[in-house]
């Protein structure tokens, strides 16, 4: 019967270790990364009693806490306050560095101390690997005013990461250390070094009177009629113009042209253009021939004592208008300044081979609006169907410093009209008067950008976000596992340490060196607490029924013992 009262004991004392384990993980049911603890009982050696039959007989000896085994599930989210909460979803702790010890935590409650470093609730040291490009900075005064004054003194030095979008990447053979996320960081300008523009330019058809060149009127022929009468002189003019005199020049367009006589007296005779007939017959497209009479009287009455010459012409005809037009992009400077590179094209009136010419200005502007640097210039042509052709003016000095290239297009030499490929991959021309020009500039490098937060990424990586749109990566999270994470001990405060049971903390990486993220991490956010509160009640209320039935093994086998000891023979 002294078993009875054992085994009633024992049953008592487990299912009060019990109770203990469910009631501190009903206690830890709203604590951030906390993973609730398993009660696992098992029976105590056994006596045996009798030997005689094939099915032995024997008597136990009562239950013992075997374990209380940590559940590493995952727990759910919920928003975090701080910028540097973080969260795992997945397997993997997150390392800090207490006073010479390591510790190893699912509590992802991170925030900056006084001295820029990342630490959790307790005040231990976040571990990771920080960014080698990131260093310490002398500022411009400029840059110093911006960042503000402490104590009534600018900001003369700080942090930035040289090298920006260089990748780095945890190794195996990465230093491990405190994590340093400093809030004055500077974000150095990137140079622009290349701008393009595409799009298309928008030209009209008008009438315009275009005044012909000397050269042009040397070829106009002036003759007396031989059947002149006296007092009334009769002259032919005649000539001929071609599409290279006039890129335009069509049959039917009119020529103006002014004679003066002896006298000094201006006569006006109009002619219209008459196609030229090929060899074959048909009209000529590019020459044109021309012919008027003129009959002078003098006031004597008397033939004129010499023949009247061109003072003038000039031809009406039908011309693409195309007006000037300025382009800009935004040139980004070394010293932190913004400044506008601005394209002027002016159009020549006059065409080879039908070609349409622009001279080109290209200026640089400072934030106010005022020129700096002197004016670079060149010529831009396009065919006759308005693709690019040439570009003399392809990169321009900054005067800020270095070399901006400047790219309007892929040039050609074929007269294409199919709008494809090269000549119309950047600013072409198009004959319609019905739209406005439609041009794009875009440029490489950025502005100056200055510390605005921090974010996590999905790899652990610390991002500080800056003014300017950039994000730069400081440094990155560990995330450490074990081969047996059961073997971790407990030590309060959401923190474990790595035993000879759990082995030590490793990271994993996969044959070719390549880190494995067995976790990932999810920022603004915290993980609950995996306590499911009606299991744990459950349990409760099973424990607390255990605990009284071995209570009542005992009175039992007490009332069983006085009722033996109150026998007589």
């Amino acid at each position: 019967m002294t078993a009875s009262f054992y085994n009633g004991v024992t049953g008592i004392k487990t299912q009060n270790v019990g109770v203990d384990i469910t009631a501190n993980n009903i206690a830890n049911v709203n604590t951030v990364g906390f993973k609730r603890t398993s009660s696992e009982f098992a029976d105590i050696f056994y006596a045996r009693i009798a030997s005689q039959s094939t099915n032995p007989t024997e008597s136990g000896g009562g239950a013992m806490l075997a374990a209380s085994k940590i559940v590493y599930e995952q727990g759910g989210f919920e928003d975090g306050e701080s910028e540097f909460d973080v969260a795992l979803n997945g397997r993997g702790f997150f390392g800090v560095m207490g006073y010479n010890q390591m510790y190893y935590t699912r509590n992802g409650e991170f925030s900056r101390d006084a001295n820029g470093y990342l630490v959790d609730s307790s005040g231990n040291f976040v571990l990771g690997v920080m960014n080698p490009n990131l260093s310490s900075i002398t500022y411009s005064d400029r840059v110093a005013q911006q960042m503000g004054s402490i104590s009534g003194e600018y900001v003369s030095s700080g942090y930035t990461v040289k090298n920006p979008n260089e990748e780095f990447y945890i190794t195996r053979s990465s230093n491990i250390s405190s994590l340093f996320v400093p809030t004055n960081l500077y974000y150095s300008p990137e140079v622009t070094t290349a701008v393009s523009f595409k799009g298309v330019m928008y030209s009209q058809k008008s009438t315009v009177d275009v005044d012909l060149d000397e050269a042009f009127n040397k070829k106009i022929t002036v003759s007396k009629d031989a059947n002149a009468t006296a007092g009334n002189d009769t002259y032919t003019i005649s000539g001929e113009i071609t599409t290279s005199d006039i890129y335009s020049a069509a049959a039917g367009d009119k020529i103006s042209i002014t004679l003066k006589d002896a006298d000094g007296n201006e006569h006006v005779v109009e002619v219209e253009l008459v196609a030229k007939l090929n060899a074959d017959g048909t009209q000529s497209s590019s020459e044109f021939t021309f012919s008027a009479s003129l009959s002078l009287q003098n006031s004597n009455g008397a033939t004129t004592t010499a023949d009247p010459t061109v003072a003038s012409s000039s031809l009406q005809t039908q011309q693409d208008f195309i007006d000037s037009r300025t382009f800009g992009a935004r040139i980004y400077n070394e010293d932190g300044t913004v400044s506008t590179l601005k394209y002027t094209l002016e159009p020549v009136n006059s065409r080879t081979d039908g070609n349409i010419v622009f001279n080109v200005s290209a200026r640089f502007y400072d934030e106010s609006g005022n020129q700096i640097g002197s004016t670079s210039t060149g010529t831009i042509s396009f065919n006759e169907n308005g693709a690019l052709i040439s570009n003399t003016i392809s990169s321009v000095p900054n005067p800020y410093g270095g070399t901006v290239s400047v790219n309007f297009g892929t040039p050609t030499n074929s007269p294409a009209t199919d709008g494809v490929g090269a000549g119309w991959d950047g600013v072409y021309l198009k004959f319609d008067s019905n739209y406005a020009d439609a041009i794009e500039s875009t440029s490489n490098g950025s502005a100056e950008g200055f510390f605005s937060q921090y974010q996590i990424g999905t790899d652990g990586s610390i991002l500080a976000q800056f003014t300017n749109g950039k994000t730069v990566t400081v440094g990155k999270l560990a995330l450490y596992n074990f081969i047996n994470e059961q073997g971790l001990a407990s030590l309060g405060s959401n923190n474990f340490m790595a035993t000879s049971n759990s082995g030590e903390a490793t990271f994993l990486f996969d044959n070719d060196g390549n880190y494995i993220y067995t976790a990932a991490f999810a920022g603004n956010k915290l993980e609950l607490s995996n306590t499911d509160l009606s299991t744990e009640l459950t349990n409760l209320i099973v424990l607390q029924r255990a605990f009284e039935a071995s209570s009542k093994s005992i009175t039992t086998s007490d009332d069983m013992i006085e009722t033996a000891l109150g026998l007589k023979r």
